[in-house]
């Protein structure tokens, strides 16, 4: 006879194993060792990396073609989503990647990824209701077979790094691996590597790379615990990665478990256009997000919506913005009063943005290592305020400037509509007077 303890034991369980088997796996592009790939994140150890390594791992189901430029469909199987978290695309040369192959980002999804909704999609591990997002090869890219590696970050829930690989061939491209190596290594954390992502946030990675897509109604932050690499899959050596300062604890810190080697953090390359569709879905690439609700620090006196280590920024709109690239590295440089305008990354729509120098509210400046008028700032994941027509993401303590939407203002690291500012400030008058 069956007790009430052991029934709800037995109902326990059941809902463990529903939600152990309702992980999420890509669906597109086609995975390698498609028949035995489960959904599962990577093992805690690291044991599994890459490509959650197991018997027929590297096993070709379906070639998957992709010709430079073209935009390829990324999709999933499962309904596990964990609130979303942050994913990305990368591809490296190897065609059986080891822990030192060199992966290079060509496509970061910050928030929403595999799904922007709260909690999981359903308990259906066969579900395809997730996001679908596109992505495409970066013209110039070397031709020939390559694994591609889709990875995420999860926002809730426990700290895993998911990871499946499949394999492309590139046509249409070039001789040269130049574009390859300009390209951003893959971020490695959550896998016994001395790195943690910090739970609850829409992970901005260290290096995002140039072609970039956020989901609306994001909590961006990057906190993090130990010892961050700020490159991670590095190429060949498999000696440790180098530390970068963390910006979360370092009670975790710990040397890296030798997934390759890194180096300093570069000044980022800009955002591209990339889109998705469902529940971060865009249709036509922006300028800026067209508002952003600001925090409740916003609306005390005296505090700073850049108090937290963290950032958090509430998107409500998806940011898919298109940038056409570093001014011309041989133009001249401006003197005088132009010196504090110099031209930096166009944006969609238009031929270029100008800096206008610094934020005070920010703690910005167009000075110090950050390259092609991009201004440096403090905290990585921030929104970085730039003058009264321009805005930036911190990343890698640089944020490059675009232009605001019509009818919107940044003000203390916040985005919003002209009109909810004039309010805010006509509140905190109010408070003032008592």
């Amino acid at each position: 006879m069956f007790t009430k303890a052991f029934f709800s034991a037995a109902v326990a369980c059941g809902l463990l194993a529903s939600s152990v088997n309702a992980h999420m796996m890509i669906k597109s592009p086609v995975p390698y060792g498609k028949d035995s790939l489960n959904n599962s994140p990577l093992a805690a150890d690291g044991s599994d990396f890459p490509c959650k390594q197991r018997s027929g791992v590297y096993d070709v189901t379906q070639m998957n073609n992709m010709p430079v430029g073209v935009p390829q469909e990324l999709s999933f199987i499962g309904g596990a989503t964990h609130g979303g978290g942050s994913c990305q695309v990368s591809v490296t040369m190897d065609k059986e990647p080891t822990k030192q192959s060199k992966w290079k980002v060509v496509q970061s999804i910050l928030g929403g990824c595999p799904s922007n909704v709260t909690g999981n999609l359903s308990g259906n591990p066969d579900g395809t209701d997730a996001s679908v997002f596109q992505f495409s090869i970066p013209k110039g890219m070397p031709n020939g077979e390559y694994s591609l590696a889709w990875t995420w970050f999860n926002k809730i829930g426990n700290r895993e790094m998911y990871m499946n690989c499949a394999p492309i061939k590139v046509t249409g491209g070039s001789d040269s691996q130049d574009v390859y190596n300009s390209l951003p290594d893959m971020f490695v954390a959550n896998i016994g590597n001395g790195c943690t992502v910090g739970e609850s946030q829409d992970f901005v990675f260290p290096q995002c790379g140039k072609y970039v897509e956020t989901a609306e109604k994001t909590a961006l932050g990057s906190s993090t615990s130990g010892t961050c690499a700020t490159e991670a899959a590095g190429g060949g050596s498999g000696s440790e990665a180098s530390p970068t300062a963390s910006s979360g604890s370092d009670s975790g810190a710990g040397s890296s478990s030798g997934y390759g080697s890194s180096s300093a953090a570069a000044a980022p390359t800009g955002y591209g256009a990339g889109s998705g569709s469902g529940a971060a879905q865009t249709s036509a690439a922006q300028s800026a997000p067209a508002y952003a609700a600001p925090s409740e620090a916003a609306s005390a006196p005296g505090e700073s919506a850049q108090s937290t280590k963290a950032q958090i920024a509430t998107i409500t709109t998806m940011a898919t913005v298109t940038a056409s690239g570093y001014a011309p590295a041989g133009a001249a440089a401006p003197t005088g009063a132009a010196a504090a305008s110099a031209p930096s990354y166009g944006t969609s729509g238009s031929s270029g943005v100008e800096s206008s120098g610094s934020d005070a509210s920010n703690g910005t400046s167009s000075s110090g290592s950050c390259e092609g008028g991009a201004v440096s700032c403090d905290s990585d994941g921030s929104v970085v305020c730039i003058g009264s027509s321009q805005w930036g993401m911190c990343n890698a303590g640089c944020a490059v400037p675009m232009a605001l939407a019509t009818g919107t203002t940044c003000s203390g690291g916040v985005i919003a509509k002209r009109e909810m500012i004039n309010h805010l400030r006509r509140h905190i008058a109010h408070a003032h007077k008592f």
